[in-house]
Formats: C-alpha cells, structure tokens, sequence
C-alpha cells in the first residue's frame, strides 16, 4: 500500500481517494476506520448528554436490559440495543464478544485461554472481560492469532 498526501491550504475540507485495483476486507476496513475516526456516540449520565469519541470506548455492554458503554476513565448510559449497535459498527474495530458484550479490538492488550473454551481479554484500562466460545473463532480471526 502507497500513501500519498496532498497539502493544498486551498482545500476548504480533507478529502480522501482510494485507488485500488479491487474491493477487498482491507479496504472495506480502512473505509469503516476512517469514517469512524470522527464519530460520537452519544452516552448520559444522570440526565446529561455527553458526546464521547468513538475510538475512546473499550465496549459496550447490556445488563439487565440497559446498555452501557465504558472509557477509561468513565461509564455511560447507552440508549440503544446492542444489536443496532453491532450493525452500525460491521467491519469496524468493535466485535461482538458475547450475548451481552461488544469490544473495542484495539483496546484489548492481551488474550489467555479460560475455562470452557472462552478466552480471557485485558483491556488497556486493565480490566478484564470474558469472550464466549461462540465468538472466540472470529475474535481470533480478526486478532490474527
């Protein structure tokens, strides 16, 4: 892959052009990340609305029928179902982990087998979350391990 970068103080926005000589995965990947870097999600606290970057969020997670989402250094209310959630971000850098937990791959530091083939996840902020035998093949995959 090439990248080449054109300074123009003329642009009145950044543009972006791929030229490739196909569609693939990587480049289906690349898009998605790009149009991610700048997104929001909306996340509360109490009756307060607070616009937290994307790239900032370690997973999301549904318990007893609420949704969150984690940073490092806070928690948020999230007003949407996981589901709608997964959809939104195919071919991003979240994955679903299990029933009730989608992660940020990036934030993950480190992966060891558990018990009943699930695997143990450390997140950057040390926390650990369980990833479910059902979804350890692809969390693999995509982890390239």
């Amino acid at each position: 892959m090439k990248i080449i970068i054109d300074y123009d103080s003329s642009a009145l926005e950044t543009e972006i052009h791929i030229k490739c000589s196909s569609d693939n995965e990587q480049i289906e990947k690349l898009i998605s990340e790009i149009c991610l870097s700048d997104s929001k999600i909306v996340g509360y606290i109490d009756n307060e609305a607070f616009f937290i970057p994307l790239n900032e969020i370690l997973y999301f997670e549904t318990v007893d029928s609420k949704s969150f989402f984690y940073t490092k250094e806070s928690f948020y209310r999230y007003k949407s179902t996981l589901l709608a959630l997964e959809e939104s971000l195919k071919n991003t850098s979240f994955q679903r982990v299990s029933k009730t937990v989608i992660a940020n791959l990036k934030k993950l530091t480190s992966i060891k087998k558990s018990d009943n083939s699930r695997l143990l996840a450390t997140l950057t902020n040390g926390e650990k979350i369980v990833i479910s035998r059902k979804y350890v093949n692809e969390i693999k995959r995509k982890l390239e391990v």
